[in-house]
């Protein structure tokens, strides 16, 4: 980043949505929007071509070449670069794909701009950011599924299941920190323990093994 400014490609199949972003995003919280596209192979060629990229918030219905696809070749190459899922579609097929493929955050479209901003900071901190919506999504989906992907006999301290209760909640690092009266180095330090204990790569990995535990429990879903 520049000096602090984070640097951000919007790709939309909708101008409106794209003007949109940007009337929420320039000039706000140090964020920049330095590339737009209506089409999957303009987020890649614009990609390619900018000297200066953190983020690309990206729909999935794209013309040319579909979000997922788009995610897919950015994070293969521009492993770096951040993305944000910006979308309609609530579907757990949709998230789950994107999650192995290594996006970094996913919103629906009904977001308001705090929320935008929440993820943005987030992501940058190096921290995933699912909406409260597509979590709810992930959870129900988890509930169902009876494969385990970590033992279940993994020793996870008292303070571990806090942290690991407030992730399913949408909270990010500094949230987690206010919620337990610790520092945010303290949180960070938890989540690095707790993705190794696992064995798992983001928020969904911890997630699933909290529901599969019986250590997330009791949500209004």
């Amino acid at each position: 980043m520049n000096e602090g400014v984070i640097k951000i490609l919007v790709a939309d199949d909708h101008q409106m949505i794209i003007d949109g972003m940007k009337l929420m995003l320039n000039g706000s919280d140090g964020f920049e929007v330095v590339g737009e596209a209506l089409d999957g192979h303009g987020v890649i060629e614009l990609t390619r071509a900018l000297d200066e990229l953190d983020l690309v918030i990206l729909d999935i219905n794209m013309p040319k070449k579909d979000g997922i696809s788009v995610a897919k070749e950015l994070k293969t190459e521009f492993p770096e670069v951040k993305i944000l899922i910006v979308s309609m579609y609530n579907r757990p097929e949709f998230i789950k794909n994107l999650i192995e493929i290594g996006v970094d955050g996913y919103l629906l479209k009904n977001s308001g701009k705090k929320e935008l901003h929440k993820a943005i900071q987030s992501l940058i901190r190096n921290e995933p950011h699912y909406g409260k919506e597509i979590t709810r999504t992930v959870i129900k989906s988890f509930q169902k599924s009876k494969v385990f992907d970590s033992p279940l006999d993994i020793e996870i301290s008292e303070r571990e299941k806090e942290v690991i209760r407030l992730i399913a909640e949408g909270l990010n690092s500094h949230e987690i920190s206010e919620k337990l009266f610790i520092s945010q180095h303290t949180v960070d330090s938890h989540r690095k323990n707790i993705l190794n204990k696992l064995g798992v790569k983001n928020s969904a990995g911890v997630i699933r093994f909290g529901i599969q535990t019986g250590i997330i429990k009791g949500f209004d879903l």
